[in-house]
């Protein structure tokens, strides 16, 4: 194992097998399918699962990584069910895929639990997430607040066909409506990456000529791509408004560098949650007093980062 993972790491190869947690003397086995580590939230909500399952000896934990495929996604999950794991975790790629597979994993007795993202529709036991419609809301209130209510917009959106892009960009929709002068010149998925973000970033000041006051990001991660293109067409980063989502630490260190105005905190203590929830439920049987429970997010600006950034003793 010490030689491969030194290949590996050799050729620049990020390897995720699967693997389990607590393997010994478990009595549960909880399948549990990331549904991609290629965002930086994603990093941080992986290990907050496996960190929360590794307080419960009687859970055995096996891992594997969809890879942002949704076709791998379904596959995972249909192999948990024919091991006949107890419980099933994930965070599905878009809102209508699993939808199969959690009726199966239902008719078989398998307790299934999605965060993050939701599958509409689709039976869970426990589902525990964040209010994005909420966090689009505030998104656009802080730039109303920043334009005073007069502008143009850039929104960079996240995947399409996901549960957090879909509902973030209703909050952002829903709360236009009450500034009349606010107007979106461009709106275009970045897929939640730096690089789709620079490259949508690029489009939109072709687009637009470069004639815009504020750019909203599905995340940090592509707001930072958005932020390097709009450096890059020599536009001053001080007469544009930029906010991100998650609070992730790079996105923490542009709003200290003063790049990134704001960014809503997407809180990663839902993954450790859902965790928790699944295997007390699998232990002792207990039901969290709200099985469906959307966690508000809340706004991150330089002021307030060392009272409410999640990720802020990274910085320090």
């Amino acid at each position: 194992m010490k030689r491969a993972l030194a290949v590996a790491l050799v050729l620049g190869i990020l390897v995720l097998p699967i693997f389990n947690v607590a393997a010994q003397a478990a009595e549960y086995k909880v399948g549990f399918c990331v549904m991609t580590l290629a965002f930086t939230w994603m990093t941080y909500s992986y290990q907050a699962v496996i960190d929360e399952a590794a307080k419960y000896p009687e859970i055995e934990l096996i891992v594997d990584n969809a890879n942002g495929d949704v076709s791998r996604q379904v596959e995972i999950i249909e192999n948990f069910i024919a091991q006949g794991v107890n419980a099933i975790i994930t965070d599905p790629i878009d809102v209508n895929t699993l939808i199969p597979v959690m009726e199966e994993a239902e008719r078989r007795g398998i307790a299934f639990a999605t965060f993050d993202r939701r599958a509409f529709g689709g039976p869970f036991l426990f589902h525990v997430g964040c209010d994005d419609v909420f966090g689009g809301r505030l998104a656009l209130e802080h730039v109303a607040a920043k334009l005073d209510g007069v502008g143009k917009i850039v929104h960079i959106e996240g995947q399409l066909g996901s549960s957090p892009a879909i509902n973030r960009k209703k909050g952002i929709h829903e709360q236009l409506v009450y500034y009349p002068e606010l107007k979106l010149v461009y709106e275009q998925s970045g897929q939640f990456s730096r690089e789709e973000g620079l490259r949508v970033m690029e489009d939109a000041i072709i687009a637009t000529g470069g004639d815009f006051d504020a750019v909203i990001c599905a995340n940090d991660d592509s707001a930072l791509g958005a932020i390097q293109a709009i450096k890059d067409a020599g536009i001053d980063l001080d007469d544009v408004i930029v906010v991100g989502y998650d609070g992730v630490p790079d996105g923490l260190r542009a709003i200290l560098a003063g790049e990134l105005n704001a960014s809503i905190q997407y809180p990663v203590s839902m993954a450790s949650l859902v965790m928790k929830q699944v295997a007390e439920y699998l232990i002792s049987g207990k039901m969290p007093e709200n099985p469906d429970f959307d966690m508000l997010p809340w706004m991150l600006v330089k002021s307030n980062l060392s009272q409410w950034a999640d990720f802020w003793p990274e910085l320090e």
